[in-house]
């Protein structure tokens, strides 16, 4: 890129100290360690710098905040046990990369969107490289936004999140623990207790879980085999305010709900298992914390409904029992997994899961008619986002779309053997309906397939059997 240059931003922060990894660490090493060497896990966050602001300005205040903050100022190893290691140091330089080019908005946004996937590519050497990287878009020396990335070794998306409100100033920081800090109390009495309540919930719902939420024979697969599909919504934002006002739920329990009233009628089972990725920040210590936190839950959802406000209370049920269980030493929860495969003879599902990743919204609810929800539809967008040859079987998240905040985003990454792409477009559009509909009246389960559109589509796996 033209007018393009690198600053070396200098940090110091309170100490130095070498420390366990935390289980939220070692979650997203384990996650590394399935990848190929050299794939970079990055999260990325874009921010709109205040008006008046100077280049140096937002490079003293990412000096600020890397200093603040030392999970953005760790490097990771192994040590002679194999155990992995965090070691935060006091003082070191960041990469920051400036752009400063003019053009018209369209070649800015081009631009902008470049550095945003270069940051995403970047390879971080974890052992002697800060996990902290940024991108200032300055045309003709005035910044505009600025895109952190972090590895996910170090900071979860709503860390990412945080870093990107206290460089904008739009949130101030607020006291938490330090990752050092939170290895410590996993380490100790209270964490190991808490741990074993985790492990125990983990064993019992996977001893339950189904081994496979699809179970009919797979179709053909398409080439390459895994697609995302994502769609844009406005209706969907303006049908979760609804609904969750009406149900005394959060937007995410609607969410979920209706994700897993979608595969049930995508399937035909009674029952289904999801992965939920919990983001463990219930303690108000670790609400403002700067780490990797999130771990991956098991959740069983059981679809005997018969309606859907009944399948929300059931939704909010289960999930908050996997919230209350999402911290814990990822080796011990496998040895766990291989103990319940023992005894099942066979696996339990976990390739299905829930992400919602949609950031905070300071938003009053307001009455809408289902109408109104299918004139906001109109505008709806839908795209094949991403083929890869690899992946899990389903894979759905709920998003924000960036400078939109009327939007929600569905994204979509399933096995095109068990969800073809017709099914696969389907269910996302379906469940657009599905919450539109919600809003005029509750939904019998037993309804959903047909006013859907998903029953009918050839090669579904599972459909032949739909309530």
């Amino acid at each position: 890129m033209r007018d393009l240059r690198t600053e070396k931003v200098p940090f110091t922060g309170e100490r130095s100290v070498t420390a366990p990894s935390t289980w939220g660490q070692r979650q997203a090493w384990l996650d590394m360690g399935r990848m190929r060497p050299g794939t970079p896990y990055n999260v990325t966050q874009v921010l709109l710098v205040p008006e008046g602001w100077t280049v140096g300005q937002v490079l003293d205040r990412i000096s600020e905040t890397v200093g603040r903050h030392e999970a953005l100022r760790t490097l990771f190893f192994e040590d002679d046990r194999g155990e992995l290691v965090q070691r935060v140091l006091d003082s070191g330089e960041v990469q920051v990369e400036v752009w400063t080019a003019e053009g018209s908005p369209e070649e800015l946004l081009a631009g902008a969107m470049e550095l945003n996937r270069r940051l995403e590519d970047a390879v971080f050497a974890h052992d002697s490289e800060p996990p902290f990287r940024a991108a200032i878009c300055a045309p003709g020396g005035v910044p505009q936004a600025v895109i952190v990335c972090v590895t996910h070794l170090t900071a979860d998306l709503q860390s990412t999140r945080l870093v990107a409100e206290e460089l904008a100033g739009s949130h101030r920081p607020a006291p938490a623990l330090q990752p050092v800090d939170v290895a410590a109390y996993e380490g100790s009495e209270r964490g190991l207790k808490r741990e074993a309540s985790a492990l125990a919930y983990l064993r019992d719902t996977l001893t339950a879980f189904p081994a496979s939420n699809f179970t009919a024979p797979p179709g053909k697969a398409e080439e390459p085999r895994h697609w995302r599909g994502g769609l844009t919504s406005k209706a969907v934002t303006l049908a979760l305010e609804v609904l969750a006002t009406r149900h005394r739920v959060s937007t995410s329990t609607v969410c979920l709900a209706a994700t897993a009233a979608m595969l049930g009628a995508a399937t035909g089972e009674a029952r289904c298992g999801l992965l939920l990725i919990v983001g463990n920040r219930i303690p108000s210590e670790l609400r403002y914390a700067v780490g990797s936190l999130a771990q991956n839950v098991p959740v069983l959802i059981d679809l005997a409904g018969p309606g859907f406000a009944d399948l929300v209370r059931t939704v909010w049920s289960a999930s908050m029992g996997a919230y209350r269980h999402g911290r814990f030493a990822p080796a011990k929860a496998w040895r766990e997994i291989d103990d319940v495969t023992r005894r099942r003879g066979g696996r339990p599902e976990l390739d299905c899961f829930f992400n919602d990743m949609r950031g905070r919204k300071d938003r009053l609810p307001q009455d809408r008619t289902a109408a109104e929800l299918r004139t906001a539809a109109r505008e709806t967008v839908f795209s094949w986002e991403d083929r890869r040859a690899t992946g899990g079987t389903f894979f759905m998240e709920f998003g924000d779309v960036f400078g939109e905040p009327d939007m929600t985003r569905l994204s979509l990454f399933a096995d095109t053997c068990l969800l073809p792409p017709a099914a696969h477009e389907a269910l996302l559009f379906g469940m657009e309906s599905l919450l539109i509909e919600l809003v005029e009246r509750d939904v019998p389960l037993a309804e959903i397939a047909g006013l859907t559109g998903l029953a009918g589509l050839s090669g579904v796996s599972g459909l032949s059997g739909v309530r």
